[in-house]
């Protein structure tokens, strides 16, 4: 995604941001995100750098609606205590948005959204959480600029550019990229529900 593009998405979201107040975010249970958030707080997870096998398997538990199937279970659980901590802790300290994510995809059970969890529940002032959601409502706000059908799921290129963007709006609103991405997941489903109303 080129600079001028980023700049054009990151002006259009940062005006609507203004003009339209975000939805409370939905994920299977908001408490539970709340609760882990606070719970990584009070722990300094932030502050250890890494993540334990137990914090690992909360991420992905919320961030799955509160249910993992067998087959993710079974992964996360093939990944050994010192492989979580040490792969955590390297992406935990990246400054790249590539390499963060790219360390965390070496972990069994981790895909690009639940990656981007791990980095931006730990570190919401740095990072923020893609998700098919997030990236509907940039594609939807670039007016057709940025394809918005995903084939095969989200990529890393497709984290990179949200990345970009959601920086961007960041320095212009003063926002942290967690409540970037709250607002773009919010966003999509505040349209696809005036869409199907006809609104």
């Amino acid at each position: 995604m080129s600079d001028t593009m980023v700049a054009k998405l990151s002006a259009e979201i940062s005006a609507r941001m203004i003009d339209e107040p975000a939805l409370p975010i939905e994920y299977a249970s908001s408490s539970s995100l709340e609760t882990l958030i606070a719970d990584f707080v009070e722990q300094g997870v932030a502050e250890r750098g890494y993540l334990t096998s137990g914090d690992l398997k909360r991420v992905a538990f919320v961030k799955n609606g509160e249910k993992l199937s067998n087959k993710t279970k079974n992964a996360l659980a093939s990944n050994t205590e010192e492989a979580v901590r040490q792969f955590t802790k390297m992406a935990l300290s990246a400054s790249n948005p590539e390499f963060a994510v790219r360390i965390l995809l070496g972990l069994d059970g981790v895909r690009l959204p639940t990656a981007s969890c791990i980095l931006a529940w730990t570190l919401p002032h740095k990072w923020p959480v893609i998700d098919v959601r997030s990236w509907r409502s940039i594609a939807r706000l670039s007016h057709g600029q940025v394809e918005e059908k995903m084939i095969g799921g989200l990529k890393v290129r497709h984290w990179i550019a949200y990345n970009k963007i959601v920086q961007s709006v960041a320095i212009i609103t003063n926002r942290t990229p967690q409540e970037i991405d709250v607002w773009l997941y919010s966003y999509d489903k505040k349209t696809k529900k005036a869409n199907r109303k006809g609104i």
